[in-house]
């Protein structure tokens, strides 16, 4: 044979399959942490600053008054006549 002719290595075989494991649970891990704190960052902390600052305003009271004179609760229509 040629000196010119190199040899191929032989492939590793033993632990292949584990060692492909560890690194797609590690990569795994690492995305499903970076989708993670990118959801967390992009809609739910911007959705509960929404619900805190609606929260602060809101008067209940005065809502139901609103929706008592557009006529949606029709029972209360019948205790003020039942009332009075």
């Amino acid at each position: 044979m040629s000196s010119a002719v190199a040899k191929i290595s032989k492939p590793v075989m033993r632990g292949l399959h584990v060692n492909q494991i560890k690194r797609n649970l590690i990569i795994a891990t690492l995305f499903s942490t970076a989708t993670s704190l990118a959801w967390y960052f992009t809609v739910n902390k911007p959705r509960k600053e929404a619900y805190a600052n609606f929260y602060k305003n809101y008067d209940a009271e005065a809502d139901f008054q609103r929706m008592k004179a557009a006529g949606v609760f029709q029972s209360v229509k019948v205790i003020e006549e039942a009332e009075g």
